[in-house]
Protein backbone atom coordinates (compact mmCIF):
# COMPACT_ATOMS: atom_id res chain seq x y z
CA UNK A 1 0.00 0.00 0.00
CA UNK A 2 2.74 2.40 1.01
CA UNK A 3 4.75 1.51 -2.16
CA UNK A 4 1.32 2.97 -4.57
CA UNK A 5 1.33 5.74 -2.30
CA UNK A 6 5.26 6.38 -2.93
CA UNK A 7 4.93 5.76 -6.13
CA UNK A 8 1.38 7.90 -6.85
CA UNK A 9 3.59 10.83 -5.04
CA UNK A 10 6.60 10.32 -7.71
CA UNK A 11 4.39 10.66 -10.54
CA UNK A 12 2.72 13.34 -9.10
CA UNK A 13 5.91 15.41 -8.64
CA UNK A 14 7.05 14.12 -11.82
CA UNK A 15 4.17 16.10 -13.58
CA UNK A 16 4.47 19.08 -11.75
CA UNK A 17 8.18 19.04 -12.98
CA UNK A 18 7.07 18.59 -16.62
CA UNK A 19 4.69 21.18 -16.66
CA UNK A 20 7.35 24.07 -14.76
CA UNK A 21 10.17 22.84 -17.68
CA UNK A 22 7.70 22.63 -20.50
CA UNK A 23 6.77 26.16 -19.19
CA UNK A 24 10.69 27.30 -19.18
CA UNK A 25 10.98 26.28 -22.27
CA UNK A 26 7.99 27.02 -23.81
CA UNK A 27 8.82 30.69 -24.53
CA UNK A 28 12.19 29.54 -26.15
CA UNK A 29 11.17 27.07 -28.18
CA UNK A 30 8.36 29.54 -29.82
CA UNK A 31 11.00 32.47 -30.53
CA UNK A 32 13.21 29.77 -32.00
CA UNK A 33 10.46 28.51 -34.52
CA UNK A 34 9.65 31.99 -35.51
CA UNK A 35 12.97 32.74 -35.82
CA UNK A 36 13.47 30.17 -38.32
CA UNK A 37 11.10 31.72 -41.08
CA UNK A 38 12.41 35.08 -40.03
CA UNK A 39 15.60 34.69 -40.21
CA UNK A 40 16.40 38.58 -40.92
CA UNK A 41 14.45 39.89 -38.04
CA UNK A 42 17.39 40.58 -35.47
CA UNK A 43 14.95 42.87 -32.99
CA UNK A 44 13.92 40.17 -30.51
CA UNK A 45 11.00 42.55 -29.55
CA UNK A 46 9.76 42.00 -32.69
CA UNK A 47 9.70 38.07 -32.71
CA UNK A 48 7.87 38.02 -29.18
CA UNK A 49 5.14 40.35 -31.22
CA UNK A 50 4.82 37.96 -34.14
CA UNK A 51 1.01 36.70 -33.97
CA UNK A 52 2.29 33.21 -33.68
CA UNK A 53 4.34 33.39 -30.71
CA UNK A 54 1.86 33.52 -27.65
CA UNK A 55 -0.26 30.72 -28.96
CA UNK A 56 2.85 28.33 -29.93
CA UNK A 57 4.18 29.10 -26.32
CA UNK A 58 0.71 28.11 -24.45
CA UNK A 59 0.87 25.28 -26.88
CA UNK A 60 4.13 23.84 -25.37
CA UNK A 61 2.67 23.86 -22.13
CA UNK A 62 -0.22 22.59 -22.89
CA UNK A 63 1.69 19.83 -25.02
CA UNK A 64 3.64 19.44 -21.70
CA UNK A 65 -0.03 18.68 -19.74
CA UNK A 66 -1.07 16.38 -22.30
CA UNK A 67 2.26 14.34 -21.95
CA UNK A 68 1.79 14.02 -17.92
CA UNK A 69 -1.64 12.50 -18.74
CA UNK A 70 0.38 9.67 -20.45
CA UNK A 71 2.17 8.81 -17.10
CA UNK A 72 -1.18 7.54 -15.95
CA UNK A 73 -3.37 4.46 -16.39
CA UNK A 74 -6.02 6.25 -17.36
CA UNK A 75 -9.40 4.17 -18.97
CA UNK A 76 -9.83 4.22 -22.60
CA UNK A 77 -13.17 6.41 -22.62
CA UNK A 78 -11.22 9.29 -20.88
CA UNK A 79 -7.99 8.94 -22.95
CA UNK A 80 -10.43 9.79 -25.81
CA UNK A 81 -11.90 12.77 -24.14
CA UNK A 82 -8.18 13.84 -23.48
CA UNK A 83 -7.09 13.53 -26.53
CA UNK A 84 -10.30 14.93 -27.91
CA UNK A 85 -9.76 18.29 -25.85
CA UNK A 86 -6.14 18.44 -26.50
CA UNK A 87 -6.90 18.74 -30.70
CA UNK A 88 -9.89 21.26 -29.85
CA UNK A 89 -7.25 23.36 -28.15
CA UNK A 90 -4.80 23.21 -30.96
CA UNK A 91 -7.19 24.57 -32.92
CA UNK A 92 -8.50 27.08 -31.03
CA UNK A 93 -4.75 28.39 -30.59
CA UNK A 94 -3.91 28.10 -34.47
CA UNK A 95 -7.02 29.91 -34.65
CA UNK A 96 -5.65 32.56 -32.68
CA UNK A 97 -2.59 32.77 -34.98
CA UNK A 98 -3.99 33.52 -37.79
CA UNK A 99 -6.51 35.82 -36.26
CA UNK A 100 -3.53 37.63 -35.02
CA UNK A 101 -2.41 38.72 -38.34
CA UNK A 102 -5.40 40.58 -38.72
CA UNK A 103 -4.71 42.73 -35.99
CA UNK A 104 -4.64 46.52 -35.91
CA UNK A 105 -0.61 46.40 -34.51
CA UNK A 106 0.32 43.39 -37.07
CA UNK A 107 3.59 43.66 -38.97
CA UNK A 108 2.09 41.34 -41.86
CA UNK A 109 -1.38 43.22 -41.80
CA UNK A 110 0.59 46.36 -41.74
CA UNK A 111 2.25 45.85 -44.86
CA UNK A 112 -1.21 45.13 -46.52
CA UNK A 113 -2.35 48.11 -45.90
CA UNK A 114 0.29 50.10 -46.87
CA UNK A 115 -0.15 48.42 -50.35
CA UNK A 116 -3.65 49.05 -50.45
CA UNK A 117 -3.10 52.46 -49.18
CA UNK A 118 -4.97 52.29 -46.58
CA UNK A 119 -3.17 54.52 -44.33
CA UNK A 120 -5.53 57.04 -43.86
CA UNK A 121 -8.36 54.95 -43.74
CA UNK A 122 -8.40 53.49 -40.30
CA UNK A 123 -11.98 52.48 -40.18
CA UNK A 124 -12.07 50.76 -43.52
CA UNK A 125 -8.28 48.98 -42.24
CA UNK A 126 -10.18 47.83 -38.68
CA UNK A 127 -13.84 46.63 -41.14
CA UNK A 128 -11.63 44.49 -43.04
CA UNK A 129 -9.71 43.06 -40.08
CA UNK A 130 -12.84 42.19 -38.72
CA UNK A 131 -14.45 40.46 -41.46
CA UNK A 132 -11.12 38.37 -41.73
CA UNK A 133 -11.45 37.84 -37.96
CA UNK A 134 -15.06 36.82 -38.49
CA UNK A 135 -13.98 34.12 -40.96
CA UNK A 136 -11.26 32.44 -39.58
CA UNK A 137 -13.36 32.15 -36.30
CA UNK A 138 -16.21 30.93 -38.10
CA UNK A 139 -14.20 28.07 -40.08
CA UNK A 140 -12.69 27.05 -36.92
CA UNK A 141 -15.86 27.04 -35.27
CA UNK A 142 -17.05 24.42 -38.49
CA UNK A 143 -13.67 22.22 -37.28
CA UNK A 144 -14.43 22.26 -33.98
CA UNK A 145 -17.69 20.74 -34.29
CA UNK A 146 -17.03 18.33 -36.94
CA UNK A 147 -14.42 17.11 -34.23
CA UNK A 148 -17.37 16.56 -32.32
CA UNK A 149 -18.83 14.58 -34.56
CA UNK A 150 -21.78 16.49 -35.82
CA UNK A 151 -22.72 15.57 -39.15
CA UNK A 152 -21.96 18.69 -41.05
CA UNK A 153 -23.53 17.76 -44.13
CA UNK A 154 -26.57 17.44 -41.99
CA UNK A 155 -26.06 21.00 -40.55
CA UNK A 156 -25.63 22.46 -44.76
CA UNK A 157 -29.13 20.40 -45.27
CA UNK A 158 -30.44 21.87 -42.72
CA UNK A 159 -29.58 25.22 -43.38
CA UNK A 160 -31.57 24.42 -46.74
CA UNK A 161 -34.60 23.99 -45.72
CA UNK A 162 -34.78 26.74 -43.63
CA UNK A 163 -33.07 29.13 -46.09
CA UNK A 164 -36.01 31.46 -46.79
CA UNK A 165 -36.39 32.04 -43.03
CA UNK A 166 -32.96 32.90 -43.13
CA UNK A 167 -32.81 35.09 -46.13
CA UNK A 168 -35.68 36.39 -44.75
CA UNK A 169 -33.80 37.43 -41.25
CA UNK A 170 -30.84 38.04 -42.95
CA UNK A 171 -31.64 40.80 -45.72
CA UNK A 172 -31.29 43.97 -42.70
CA UNK A 173 -28.05 42.47 -41.90
CA UNK A 174 -27.28 42.39 -45.43
CA UNK A 175 -27.99 45.91 -45.98
CA UNK A 176 -25.85 47.24 -42.73
CA UNK A 177 -23.23 45.49 -44.02
CA UNK A 178 -23.84 46.57 -47.35
CA UNK A 179 -24.27 50.57 -45.21
CA UNK A 180 -20.82 49.90 -43.49
CA UNK A 181 -18.82 49.61 -46.73
CA UNK A 182 -20.53 52.10 -48.31
CA UNK A 183 -19.67 54.87 -45.22
CA UNK A 184 -16.19 52.99 -45.40
CA UNK A 185 -15.34 53.71 -48.65
CA UNK A 186 -17.15 56.92 -48.96
CA UNK A 187 -15.41 58.08 -45.86
CA UNK A 188 -18.16 60.76 -44.53
CA UNK A 189 -16.60 60.33 -40.82
CA UNK A 190 -14.18 58.77 -39.16
CA UNK A 191 -14.06 57.46 -35.41
CA UNK A 192 -13.23 60.00 -33.24
CA UNK A 193 -15.59 62.82 -35.24
CA UNK A 194 -18.40 64.52 -34.19
CA UNK A 195 -21.25 63.84 -36.30
CA UNK A 196 -25.26 64.54 -36.50
CA UNK A 197 -27.60 61.91 -38.66
CA UNK A 198 -30.79 61.15 -37.73
CA UNK A 199 -31.76 63.64 -34.76
CA UNK A 200 -28.40 61.91 -32.89
CA UNK A 201 -25.16 63.54 -32.53
CA UNK A 202 -21.65 62.45 -30.79
CA UNK A 203 -18.18 61.26 -31.34
CA UNK A 204 -17.86 58.20 -33.39
CA UNK A 205 -16.73 55.16 -31.44
CA UNK A 206 -16.83 52.74 -33.37
CA UNK A 207 -18.19 51.25 -36.89
CA UNK A 208 -18.85 47.64 -36.94
CA UNK A 209 -20.16 44.91 -39.57
CA UNK A 210 -23.54 46.06 -38.56
CA UNK A 211 -24.00 49.38 -36.78
CA UNK A 212 -22.37 52.52 -35.83
CA UNK A 213 -21.60 53.71 -32.44
CA UNK A 214 -21.47 57.29 -31.28
CA UNK A 215 -21.09 58.61 -27.58
CA UNK A 216 -23.13 61.66 -27.53
CA UNK A 217 -22.46 64.80 -24.64
CA UNK A 218 -24.47 62.91 -21.79
CA UNK A 219 -21.97 59.71 -22.24
CA UNK A 220 -24.85 57.67 -24.07
CA UNK A 221 -24.31 55.05 -26.65
CA UNK A 222 -25.72 55.70 -29.13
CA UNK A 223 -26.49 52.45 -31.42
CA UNK A 224 -27.34 53.16 -35.56
CA UNK A 225 -27.80 50.46 -37.81
CA UNK A 226 -25.60 51.31 -41.09
CA UNK A 227 -28.29 50.95 -43.61
CA UNK A 228 -30.01 54.22 -41.84
CA UNK A 229 -26.74 56.23 -41.83
CA UNK A 230 -25.73 55.50 -45.85
CA UNK A 231 -29.00 57.20 -46.91
CA UNK A 232 -29.52 60.17 -43.92
CA UNK A 233 -27.81 63.42 -44.39
CA UNK A 234 -24.66 63.71 -42.10
CA UNK A 235 -22.92 66.13 -40.38
CA UNK A 236 -19.73 65.95 -39.99
CA UNK A 237 -18.54 68.95 -37.60
CA UNK A 238 -14.81 67.79 -37.20
CA UNK A 239 -14.65 68.03 -40.85
CA UNK A 240 -15.11 71.82 -40.57
CA UNK A 241 -12.31 74.50 -41.60
CA UNK A 242 -13.56 76.98 -38.65
CA UNK A 243 -16.29 77.45 -36.44
CA UNK A 244 -18.40 80.68 -36.70
CA UNK A 245 -19.49 83.35 -33.60
CA UNK A 246 -22.14 84.85 -33.63
CA UNK A 247 -23.11 87.63 -30.80
CA UNK A 248 -26.20 90.52 -30.94
CA UNK A 249 -24.99 93.03 -28.38
CA UNK A 250 -27.79 95.48 -27.60
CA UNK A 251 -26.71 99.09 -26.43
CA UNK A 252 -28.60 100.76 -24.17
CA UNK A 253 -30.47 103.76 -26.28
CA UNK A 254 -29.00 106.64 -24.46
CA UNK A 255 -25.74 105.34 -25.52
CA UNK A 256 -23.90 108.50 -27.53
CA UNK A 257 -23.20 107.86 -31.06
CA UNK A 258 -19.87 108.88 -31.07
CA UNK A 259 -19.30 106.31 -28.11
CA UNK A 260 -21.09 103.41 -30.17
CA UNK A 261 -18.80 104.12 -32.73
CA UNK A 262 -15.87 104.41 -30.87
CA UNK A 263 -16.75 100.60 -29.43
CA UNK A 264 -17.13 98.84 -32.42
CA UNK A 265 -13.31 99.99 -33.21
CA UNK A 266 -12.67 98.78 -30.45
CA UNK A 267 -14.33 95.69 -30.69
CA UNK A 268 -12.54 94.90 -34.35
CA UNK A 269 -9.37 95.56 -32.69
CA UNK A 270 -9.89 93.27 -29.75
CA UNK A 271 -10.64 90.66 -32.02
CA UNK A 272 -7.96 91.07 -34.68
CA UNK A 273 -5.39 90.64 -31.82
CA UNK A 274 -6.31 87.36 -30.74
CA UNK A 275 -4.59 84.39 -32.69
CA UNK A 276 -7.60 82.20 -32.85
CA UNK A 277 -9.54 84.47 -34.49
CA UNK A 278 -9.43 84.53 -38.23
CA UNK A 279 -9.14 88.20 -39.26
CA UNK A 280 -10.33 88.47 -42.70
CA UNK A 281 -13.72 87.29 -41.35
CA UNK A 282 -14.21 89.79 -38.82
CA UNK A 283 -17.47 91.61 -38.86
CA UNK A 284 -18.73 94.43 -36.41
CA UNK A 285 -21.76 96.13 -37.57
CA UNK A 286 -24.58 98.33 -36.37
CA UNK A 287 -27.51 96.35 -37.41
CA UNK A 288 -30.76 97.07 -36.01
CA UNK A 289 -32.16 99.56 -33.76
CA UNK A 290 -34.57 97.99 -31.76
CA UNK A 291 -37.25 98.07 -29.23
CA UNK A 292 -34.46 97.57 -26.29
CA UNK A 293 -31.52 99.79 -27.70
CA UNK A 294 -29.07 99.57 -30.23
CA UNK A 295 -28.30 95.83 -31.80
CA UNK A 296 -24.46 95.94 -32.43
CA UNK A 297 -24.05 92.21 -34.65
CA UNK A 298 -20.59 90.31 -34.13
CA UNK A 299 -19.79 88.19 -36.42
CA UNK A 300 -16.62 86.16 -37.01
CA UNK A 301 -14.65 82.71 -37.64
CA UNK A 302 -12.51 80.84 -35.18
CA UNK A 303 -9.83 78.11 -36.06
CA UNK A 304 -10.36 76.08 -33.31
CA UNK A 305 -12.37 73.11 -34.72
CA UNK A 306 -12.30 71.25 -31.63
CA UNK A 307 -16.01 71.64 -29.73
CA UNK A 308 -14.38 71.97 -26.20
CA UNK A 309 -11.69 74.41 -27.20
CA UNK A 310 -14.17 76.21 -29.15
CA UNK A 311 -16.04 76.64 -25.92
CA UNK A 312 -13.42 77.92 -23.51
CA UNK A 313 -12.58 80.09 -26.78
CA UNK A 314 -16.47 81.65 -26.06
CA UNK A 315 -15.84 81.80 -22.75
CA UNK A 316 -12.42 83.75 -23.10
CA UNK A 317 -14.22 86.16 -25.69
CA UNK A 318 -17.30 87.14 -24.23
CA UNK A 319 -15.24 88.01 -21.16
CA UNK A 320 -12.95 90.47 -22.85
CA UNK A 321 -16.43 91.94 -24.84
CA UNK A 322 -17.83 92.57 -21.20
CA UNK A 323 -14.70 94.17 -20.03
CA UNK A 324 -14.10 96.50 -22.89
CA UNK A 325 -17.74 97.98 -22.53
CA UNK A 326 -17.40 98.17 -18.66
CA UNK A 327 -14.38 99.80 -19.49
CA UNK A 328 -15.99 102.35 -21.82
CA UNK A 329 -19.15 102.91 -19.70
CA UNK A 330 -20.96 101.30 -22.65
CA UNK A 331 -24.20 100.50 -21.05
CA UNK A 332 -25.96 97.05 -22.04
CA UNK A 333 -29.35 97.05 -22.77
CA UNK A 334 -31.95 94.64 -21.03
CA UNK A 335 -35.94 93.56 -22.03
CA UNK A 336 -38.02 96.58 -21.06
CA UNK A 337 -41.68 96.49 -20.95
CA UNK A 338 -43.79 99.75 -20.24
CA UNK A 339 -46.96 98.68 -18.07
CA UNK A 340 -49.62 101.90 -17.47
CA UNK A 341 -51.82 101.59 -14.18
CA UNK A 342 -55.56 102.49 -14.44
CA UNK A 343 -56.08 105.26 -11.85
CA UNK A 344 -59.50 104.06 -10.23
CA UNK A 345 -60.02 107.09 -8.30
Amino acid sequence: MSFISNNLYIKILTVILIIIFFKIISSKIAYILIKMFHLKIKDKNKIKNNAFYKPIKTFIVIFGIYICTLLFNIPENIKVIIIKTFKICTIILITKGFANLFNSNSESFNKIKNKLNLKENDALFTFISKIFKFLIYTISAFIILSEFGYDLSGLVTGLGISSVVIALAAQDLAKSLLGGFCILIDKPFNIGDYIMVNNFEGTVEDITFRTTRIRNSSNDLIVIPNSEISIASIINSSRKEARLYSLLLTLDLSTPLEKVSDFKEQLIMLLNSNENVINDSIKVFFDTISVNGIDIKIIFHTNLIDYVNYLKFKDEINFNILNLAHKNNVELAYDSKTIYLKNQG
